[in-house]
């Protein structure tokens, strides 16, 4: 839950952004303009989940909303917000643009199926099309060697796209060594890994 100062935040945001929502004088069509409207306030928003501890909101920074939350993995070499961004970001926008295939998830050994050091929410999906047993996809989740972080909406769109209960729950717990080991050197120091954990159930 955001604190009284992250949700000063984001109401700041919001009101700033209000008047730009359909100006005729912005450049470009309405799409284009509310695609630069939602990554401003997406930068807002991932601002606020960097504060509260979710290393891959900060990674994503403004493409956040614009991105539509598609990465919820990531290796350790691939986790520093000051250098990993655009990477990321291009990773979320093949995830919306060009997701995999339940027949690249077959053939594939790891639940990064297209190798990028990012785990994204079609990837997962791809698997579960693939006809994979939960234990195949948790097995292949763990041999990414990422780190998983999902939150309450995202866990509802794997699960709406038949993605089990158990698969979720585990990806929360997978590869905790990675986790720790990425707040330490790009987040606030300390992982926090079971308060995020517990947060992240208590939503639903």
């Amino acid at each position: 839950m955001l604190n009284n100062k992250s949700m000063v935040t984001l109401l700041m945001a919001s009101i700033a952004l209000a008047p730009l929502a359909g100006c005729d004088s912005l450049p470009g069509d309405k799409k284009t303009q509310g695609a630069v409207i939602g990554g401003v306030g997406g930068a807002v928003a991932g601002g606020a989940l960097a504060k509260n501890n979710r290393l891959l909101g900060a990674l994503i920074g403004g493409a956040l909303r614009a991105g539509g939350g598609y990465l919820i993995g990531s290796s350790l070499d691939k986790s520093d917000p000051s250098k990993n961004r655009e990477d990321a970001v291009r990773a979320e926008r093949r995830a919306r643009d060009n997701p995999v295939s339940a027949s690249e998830a077959r053939t594939a050994r790891t639940a990064d199926i297209n190798g990028d050091g990012y785990v994204t929410m079609d990837e997962v999906v791809a698997m579960g099309k693939a006809g994979l047993s939960d234990d195949e996809m948790i097995t292949r989740l763990e041999r990414t060697g990422q780190f998983f972080e999902l939150t309450s909406d995202q866990e509802r769109y794997l699960e709406d796209h038949g993605i089990s209960r158990r698969v979720v729950n585990a990806m929360r717990d997978i590869n905790q060594d990675v986790k720790n080991k990425a707040y330490d050197r790009y987040g606030n120091g300390t992982s926090n890994s079971s308060k995020r954990n517990d947060r992240i159930s208590n939503d639903r």
